[in-house]
């Protein structure tokens, strides 16, 4: 008799508190998949003292891409990599590089030896919104 009391009396708190616990753990989950979407910008940085900076094979190397703050204009001439946004998933050294085992970089020729970054073929996209910018002269 003594526990049915109990019960009846505390019922309230007890719900209250599994409550408490059932919508702390989904907004766990929400945040942890909030960060496996975030995009990390990265700009093209051309390699010193390379004679084809913008070469096919300089833009689908990873390493030449930097982590950025911002990414390129949409509104300039489409000409040569300049930036693309990366899943953090395919990111490595706390999202300050891309991984390279993940993201394969695709290019389109605007002239010899000038390339520009294309969209992603892959069926779920390696990286999204691929900008370039005009080929200084």
């Amino acid at each position: 008799m003594k526990a049915i009391s109990f019960i009846k009396k505390h019922a309230t708190v007890m719900l209250a508190g599994a409550a408490i616990i059932g919508f702390s753990s989904f907004k766990v989950i929400k945040l942890n998949n909030e960060n496996k979407d975030t995009d990390l910008i990265f700009t093209y940085v051309p390699p010193a003292g390379s004679p084809a900076p913008y070469s096919d094979t300089n833009v689908k190397n990873t390493a030449n891409w930097q982590r950025s703050s911002t990414s390129c204009s949409d509104s300039e001439d489409q000409d040569v990599a300049c930036s693309i946004a990366v899943p953090s998933t395919s990111t490595m050294n706390s999202g300050n590089n891309i991984d390279p085992s993940k993201v394969t970089i695709e290019t389109f020729q605007h002239s010899t030896n000038n390339y520009g970054v294309s969209p992603s073929s892959a069926s779920t996209p390696e990286y999204n919104d691929p900008l370039n910018k005009p080929l200084d002269p």
